[in-house]
């Protein structure tokens, strides 16, 4: 499958989110307290305050994780008739493992050995105490490694469209029907922000929120199969989508750019308000599954060649060496950020940032996980995903 530059664009665009929110939300931690930073969070031009929910680039991740990995599946399936399990996971080891193991090791120098170690290493530490996490951020590849290990049969089972059609609408309900019953089980999380029991310095409820709502498999699931639908709509309908997409072209535009909006409604790292209730309600709930379905939306609009403009905005050149070395970034970002509030900021805490210092971290994140990212890339990353096609290749079906 020939590479999308379009995709590797979106990529490109999900780190820097990510980056851009870490570059925000770490500054916290170069004021005196939290009502500072909660002050100065505020006070961002409105233009800029998507950088608060900058950690739906993560979402952006999994629609794509899911979408390209079930499209590879997909045609595998019908070329040969089967898949190669054995191929799938070499390949996904050989993708992930490698930098991933010297990231933990560099992180875990002089501690040795611990469960938490190993929870990182076997991907269970999204099942316990979220704070304990090794790398914090690391989260995300244990989510990703989990659905790896399902992934192969779910396409296999989404292959009839009356299963695909249940896969989808029941995990989605999963992910919606948890997220209901954490919130009836735990009502405090939908009276106080995340801001707020950080204020309050609120520990117990913090770990339940990130525990429950962000880092869970449950609530996650749902971004992996809507990239799986997508991709199973491109790999046996693309035609048919395609036709249904040019008659309702400006329906399929608005209900894509308003499942985009969705994290907007709430933000959920300002102090809850009476006026702001109802949005958390909604966003906290269905907000997830909304964006990811129109992540995947988009994703389907560009495959069929429907959204020329966008592909050619995320086809820019600029974008390919980010997305390239968007896994490296991803791990080794928040190194660049505190060098860059060290140089932007400085080591003491300050009562205010300006926009301009923001931005200052920003970039220095930016560049200095990319040049990073070169050497990790070229170092390590592509010789250890030859190495496992070149393994994969040799896997007998």
């Amino acid at each position: 499958m020939n590479r999308q530059t379009e995709l590797d664009g979106l990529r490109a665009i999900a780190i820097l989110l990510v980056i851009a929110f870490h570059a925000w939300f770490f500054l916290q931690f170069a004021m005196p307290e939290k009502q500072t930073f909660l002050a100065f969070s505020d006070a961002l031009p409105w233009i800029a305050g998507f950088i608060r929910r900058g950690d739906v680039g993560v979402d952006v991740f999994f629609v794509l994780s899911g979408y390209l990995l079930s499209l590879q599946l997909f045609y595998e399936f019908k070329k040969n008739d089967r898949l190669n399990f054995l191929r799938f996971y070499q390949r996904r080891l050989f993708r992930i493992y490698p930098l991933y193991i010297i990231a933990l090791a560099l992180v875990s120098v002089g501690a040795g050995p611990s469960l938490a170690l190993m929870g990182n290493l076997f991907a269970y530490n999204i099942w316990f105490d979220p704070f304990e996490v090794i790398i914090p951020w690391s989260w995300s590849l244990s989510v990703e490694l989990e659905y790896y290990a399902i992934a192969p049969l779910l396409v296999l089972f989404a292959l009839n469209q009356r299963r695909l059609m249940f896969l989808v609408l029941g995990f989605c309900a999963l992910s919606v029907g948890y997220s209901f019953w954490v919130l009836a089980a735990f009502p405090q999380l939908t009276r106080f922000s995340i801001i707020d029991l950080e204020i309050a310095e609120n520990r117990t409820d913090l770990t339940l929120y990130y525990k429950h709502l962000y880092v869970s498999m449950p609530v996650r699931l749902a971004q992996f199969i809507l990239g799986l639908a997508g991709a199973w709509i491109i790999a046996y309908h693309s035609e048919k989508f395609a036709a249904f997409a040019r008659r309702y072209s400006v329906l399929l535009t608005v209900v894509a750019l308003a499942g985009l909006a969705a994290p907007l409604l709430y933000n959920p790292h300002g102090e809850m308000a009476n006026a702001n209730q109802l949005a958390a309600f909604v966003e906290m709930r269905f907000g997830r599954v909304v964006f990811a379905f129109a992540v995947a939306l988009v994703i389907m609009l560009m495959q069929i060649g429907q959204a020329r403009k966008l592909s050619r905005v995320l086809s820019a050149k600029p974008l390919e060496p980010i997305a390239r070395f968007s896994f490296s970034m991803y791990l080794f970002h928040p190194l660049f950020v505190y060098l860059g509030i060290t140089f932007w900021v400085g080591s003491d805490t300050v009562s205010t940032i300006s926009f301009a210092a923001y931005l200052g971290v920003f970039l220095t994140a930016v560049v200095g996980s990319m040049l990073l990212g070169f050497l990790t890339w070229y170092g390590i990353e592509s010789p250890a995903i030859n190495f496992g096609r070149r393994l994969g290749n040799q896997s007998k079906p």
